[in-house]
């Protein structure tokens, strides 16, 4: 449908190379859009790349570390010279980790916050700053997760970070929504990534999580594909500053 044809439009997905990210690029490059995937795993990066490339548009991979301000805006450079201007951003790359709070040192704060937090506001920052200067429009999609409303125990900081990107978005859509910036969120619940092998792994801890997903399964990467494309596309020009919950029905259970 027109409504979410992104043909001609230059995404940036960071941590688009696996999981969830990787989930969004697939699906606005079968919109039409180029894509540029930013991750530090350079061999992820190519197979990532090769597979969007197939799907008939341009794609780029960039090995960039978003907790450096300068190399984001080395990449934001390198990806506009390369396939267009970038009207559309999914700050995706995350980390995590099991810890007990009394035992976490300052380095694993910063560490996680580094990529979590400073990670989204470097991206999204030196997007927000070129849209403004050009007067164009734009949509920016910030992963949060479920872990935003609900305490993990054992990834204290982790639920913190995500909280804090999910107001950012509320702010930022604030702002710049009279320029025609967007800021949407969207929540993962429990997916089946690298990031959740522990869980899948643990019978004990998959069976209740899948007991508390209404749709009794665990989300795959291809789930996050249209949403992806509903928040780039004209067919959600009236959506900012919302959350959306991609997590089975696991948060009205």
């Amino acid at each position: 449908m027109e409504f979410f044809d992104l043909s001609g439009r230059t995404a940036v997905v960071t941590g688009g190379n696996r999981g969830i990210g990787l989930g969004f690029a697939r699906g606005l490059s079968k919109a039409g859009a180029n894509v540029a995937i930013w991750s530090r795993d350079e061999e992820m990066n190519r197979a990532a790349v090769a597979e969007l490339t197939n799907l008939g548009v341009q794609a780029l991979g960039l090995s960039v570390d978003v907790t450096d301000r300068a190399g984001v805006e080395i990449a934001l450079d390198e990806t506009e010279s390369a396939l267009g201007q970038v009207s559309l951003l999914f700050a995706n790359a995350g980390t995590t980790a099991s810890l007990e709070y009394t035992e976490m040192d300052d380095d694993e704060w910063r560490r996680l916050m580094g990529v979590n937090v400073d990670g989204v506001h470097h991206c999204t920052q030196a997007v927000i700053k070129r849209l403004i200067a050009r007067e164009q429009t734009g949509s920016i999609v910030i992963t949060a997760s479920l872990a935003a409303h609900l305490g993990l125990p054992l990834a204290p900081h982790y639920s913190a970070s995500k909280g804090a990107v999910l107001q950012l978005a509320r702010a930022l859509a604030v702002r710049y929504g009279r320029k025609g910036i967007r800021v949407n969120v969207v929540s993962p619940g429990w997916v089946e990534t690298d990031m959740t092998e522990g869980v899948q792994n643990d019978e004990k801890a998959n069976r209740f999580f899948m007991m508390r997903t209404p749709v009794r399964r665990w989300g795959q990467p291809d789930d996050f594909e249209a949403i992806a494309v509903f928040l780039a596309s004209e067919g959600s020009s009236f959506v900012t500053g919302a959350e959306f919950l991609v997590d089975g029905g696991f948060s009205a259970s």
